[in-house]
């Protein structure tokens, strides 16, 4: 799996779309940049741009938290009902690895 960071495209109807080769697009959005992070196979039989940013697991956990700390990631209260509570460091980062493992 490559980790690669894109923005969404302009289509002719005026709106926009997640690009034909993001496999699985629309994770983790950056607000300050509009971009996003989608998981690719390793290989593909499509043409997939060559001058995307490829990350880490390492490098997309140090993105996250970047974002975390001025757009806070939030989850749902301890029980039924509670109000949304903000995520530790440690949580984004192993909900991170969760989608990582997820999407491997």
């Amino acid at each position: 799996m490559k980790i690669v960071e894109y923005k969404l495209h302009a289509n002719n109807e005026g709106t926009m779309s997640v690009p034909g080769w993001a496999a699985n697009g629309g994770h983790y959005q950056n607000p300050d940049d509009y971009s996003m992070i989608t998981a690719n196979p390793d290989s593909a039989e499509y043409y997939v741009p060559d001058t995307l940013t490829e990350l880490t697991v390492a490098e997309l956990k140090t993105r996250q938290l970047a974002i975390h700390a001025k757009y806070p990631m939030q989850k749902m209260g301890e029980n039924p009902g509670d109000d949304m509570v903000e995520m530790t460091d440690a949580e984004v980062e192993a909900q991170v690895d969760a989608w990582v493992t997820a999407n491997s």
